[in-house]
């Protein structure tokens, strides 16, 4: 049973973030399972974008392969996006239902939290793969392993770290709060 001070009418404010964030989850779950079916059942989408999306240079050969390789690695990083958009749905869910700092929504946002850092961990090993697949169809000496941390990936990196602080904080501040409750 939620306390009474985790559990409280929302400020207007507060009730328009929360409609805000859940149309943009609704949007990135579109997004995450339309773009890459989109982009790999393209051979052109893939020989126009796929270079600069896993940092190779030069050419690419473009098969069946190729494509079918790509969109199965394609796949671990869809998960984990998807599985981040939930837990940020489910979190602004309780946001909206007052309860701010019930422990569902500080495990909601802890669970989005690490949902984070694996994706920005993630991103790297994948671009790295990605870049073996692109060119795996390239004759001898023409494939490439393309291995390299960019400042965002460092950023992402930075905020998932921070935001699974802030809520590790907050769980012990309601768990202390709780306790607190239980003296009185």
């Amino acid at each position: 049973m939620p306390s009474p001070a985790s559990s409280r009418r929302l400020p207007g404010s507060l009730a328009r973030v929360v409609f805000v964030v859940r149309a943009l989850c609704v949007l990135g779950v579109v997004t995450l399972l339309a773009v890459p079916f989109w982009f790999w059942l393209s051979p052109a989408n893939v020989l126009a974008l796929g270079p600069q999306m896993a940092g190779v240079s030069g050419a690419i050969v473009v098969d069946e392969r190729t494509r079918a390789l790509g969109a199965a690695v394609s796949l671990l990083p869809i998960a984990v996006g998807l599985y981040a958009l939930w837990q940020l749905w489910r979190l602004f869910a309780e946001y909206g239902a007052g309860r701010v700092f019930g422990r569902a929504a500080l495990a909601r946002l802890q669970r989005f939290a690490w949902a984070l850092l694996a994706a920005a961990l993630l991103a790297p090993l994948v671009r790295a793969v990605m870049s073996v697949v692109l060119t795996m169809g390239n004759p001898a000496g023409q494939r490439q392993l393309v291995i390299g941390f960019s400042w965002n990936d460092y950023l992402a990196v930075l905020l998932a770290a921070v935001l699974i602080a802030i809520a590790t904080v907050m769980a012990e501040a309601v768990r202390v709060a709780e306790e607190n409750e239980s003296f009185i």
